[in-house]
């Protein structure tokens, strides 16, 4: 989770998984998590290099993950970077399953081309969001305010009018 909406916190997400996990009769046996990180980078997501890395060298206690939803591996500007990462879980023989999302992860014509439209969603959302904090940081900087934490010394806001 990066500094999201409430329903993306780490609890709010591992309630949802717990409870698909119960529902269909799986274990849960690990669980890899970055918390506070942003989602445009593997960069410093060290939870879901671990994930990979794990993956990849055959040390998996499980045959599949659970994601709480598509957006989860990232909200990277190039959709297929978050592709490629559930194609290596898939490589591997790893069926992924979206706990949060009303699709079911089958392989379906449907569920492929829903995900694909969840990765460019989410990748927009990043975009979108960026340009209306910059928007509003600037109407503050405009307006004389110190964008920021506490401001420099000697800086101080002078009412001329």
């Amino acid at each position: 989770m990066s500094t999201d909406y409430q329903r993306y916190s780490i609890e709010n997400q591992a309630a949802a998984i717990a409870a698909y996990a119960a529902r269909r009769g799986i274990e849960l046996v690990a669980t890899y998590s970055d918390m506070g990180r942003s989602g445009l980078r593997l960069a410093g997501r060290d939870g879901l290099k671990r994930l990979l890395e794990d993956v990849e060298r055959g040390r998996t206690q499980f045959d599949c993950i659970l994601v709480y939803d598509v957006s989860r591996w990232g909200r990277f500007q190039d959709v297929d970077e978050s592709a490629y990462y559930e194609f290596i879980c898939k490589r591997a023989g790893i069926q992924i399953h979206y706990c949060g999302d009303d699709f079911e992860n089958d392989g379906t014509l449907a569920s492929v081309v829903l995900k694909n439209i969840k990765r460019v969603a989410a990748a927009d959302y990043s975009v979108q969001l960026s340009k209306k904090v910059f928007l509003g940081q600037s109407r503050t900087v405009s307006q004389g305010y110190w964008r920021g934490a506490s401001a420099p010394y000697g800086m101080r806001r002078w009412l001329v009018d």
